[in-house]
């Protein structure tokens, strides 16, 4: 099973993968899918959250990780083409480099293919760069796996009934948070009138 939506996609899962950046987590264990298609989905899921929730930083978060992904994947490939161009030449791979801006000239051919790895390095300097504008990870004790489930506990107590902690939908857990304001700003109101 694939979770394509917030109305399947649970609510604990979602702050997994914000937190851990896993897209694996949105399919079923073992199932193989192209992370492509998890990014596809993830983007969908994200834009629907945003759309009627507003919650932008987790946004900030998934584009960061997805930044991320692609700078190492274009590091990873430049550096496995300058490598295997380093023995023999071919087409495709000069092709390949020069569609990501670098020049190979064939009078200068072994300068310019150190160069290039020289200046791919550069990649691994943005990467950096965005792995320090991910939020820090939170200690064993902080984690939001716990605040939520104890979230939910509390929803679960004022609410006057239980239900599945781990997989109430994204959808379900705020059309609840809803029902919590109500019920709190109604509480507030009635033990106003009641105090004066």
């Amino acid at each position: 099973m694939i979770y394509k939506n917030l109305r399947t996609l649970p609510k604990v899962t979602q702050l997994d993968i914000m937190e851990s950046g896993d897209l694996n987590l949105l399919c079923s264990a073992g199932e193989e899918v192209p992370m492509e298609e998890l990014i596809a989905i993830w983007v969908s899921i994200q834009e629907e959250f945003n759309n009627r929730y507003n919650k932008q930083k987790s946004s900030k978060v998934f584009n960061l990780y997805r930044e991320i992904e692609y700078l190492e994947k274009k590091y990873t490939i430049i550096k496995c083409a300058v490598d295997a161009l380093e023995f023999d030449v071919h087409e495709e791979l000069i092709e390949l480099l020069q569609g990501y801006g670098y020049k190979l000239r064939k009078e200068f051919y072994i300068e310019d293919l150190k160069r290039i790895e020289r200046e791919s390095e550069a990649i691994v300097i943005k990467i950096n760069r965005f792995v320090d504008q991910l939020p820090k990870p939170k200690q064993e004790s902080e984690q939001s796996d716990f605040s939520i489930i104890e979230t939910m506990g509390t929803y679960s107590t004022i609410l006057g009934y239980d239900f599945d902690f781990y997989s109430i939908s994204v959808e379900k857990f705020h059309a609840l948070e809803i029902q919590i304001k109500n019920k709190v700003a109604a509480i507030h109101k009635n033990n106003t009138k009641n105090s004066k």
